[in-house]
């Protein structure tokens, strides 16, 4: 008799565990449109890429990341996305959030662009800490035809460059100093059903690897130019992109 409970008690769970799966799962078709008309991108690599200048934009509804893992995405999402274990983040993720938006670059070819926002808020609801990752569809690499040997951005922060692999470098702005170029990343307007872009101070990191522009932005705790944290966060951002595209 206990056997017999005790099996229709595990064929219960299993059920009610795949309604909640079933429930949770974000189809393709069901990823909701919404307005939006502002673009986010690398302000001082934008004369490289040019994601500045893309058209027809269409965005969706950012959705969360338990529901980006267990949906269907169409095949060319699915393949930007990987999640990131917020263990290695130096800071306690509050809210984790996946964008998605499709645009046309000036030869009229669509792109896809992935943003995921890892979010340590305050008690008062606002963000302190983030690392937010964009991944862009780009089907040459903008910098290979340039050697850039700046040691400072156009604002004086220290950009240095760092090795992805053998012939890739990666670019890492590092704020030190008071002022800093425009970090851009979307956010989402519930009342007005929109997706917007704010504007920031932030340290960046830029790279391209196999058909995609990775560009992040973070900022964490106060400190300026704190060498310890520039050096993991370059090693975060190294491995994500090596085995994203493995």
């Amino acid at each position: 008799m206990n056997e017999k409970y005790g099996a229709n008690q595990k064929l219960i769970l299993i059920i009610l565990m795949s309604f909640l799966l079933m429930a949770c799962t974000v189809d393709q078709s069901q990823l909701e449109k919404v307005k939006g008309n502002s673009l986010t991108y690398s302000e001082y690599f934008k004369h490289y890429d040019r994601l500045d200048e893309r058209e027809n934009l269409q965005f969706y509804k950012p959705v969360s990341l338990d529901q980006v893992i267990l949906s269907e995405l169409p095949n060319e999402m699915e393949n930007m996305f990987k999640v990131i274990d917020t263990k290695v983040l130096p800071f306690e993720v509050d809210e984790e959030e996946v964008y998605f938006m499709t645009s046309k670059n000036n030869e009229g070819t669509e792109i896809n662009q992935v943003q995921v926002s890892y979010l340590g808020k305050n008690e008062y609801d606002s963000v302190d800490d983030f690392f937010i990752l964009s991944i862009t569809e780009a089907n040459q690499n903008p910098l290979l035809a340039y050697d850039i040997a700046d040691e400072v951005d156009s604002t004086g922060n220290q950009l240095t460059k760092e090795s992805l692999s053998e012939d890739l470098p990666i670019y890492h702005q590092n704020l030190t100093t008071d002022s800093a170029l425009l970090y851009r990343y979307y956010d989402y307007d519930e009342k007005n059903k929109k997706v917007s872009t704010v504007g920031t101070a932030a340290n960046e990191l830029y790279a391209y690897y196999n058909g995609y522009i990775y560009h992040v932005g973070y900022l964490i705790g106060d400190e300026k130019n704190d060498a310890n944290l520039a050096n993991e966060m370059l090693q975060i951002f190294k491995d994500y992109i090596l085995e994203h595209s493995s």
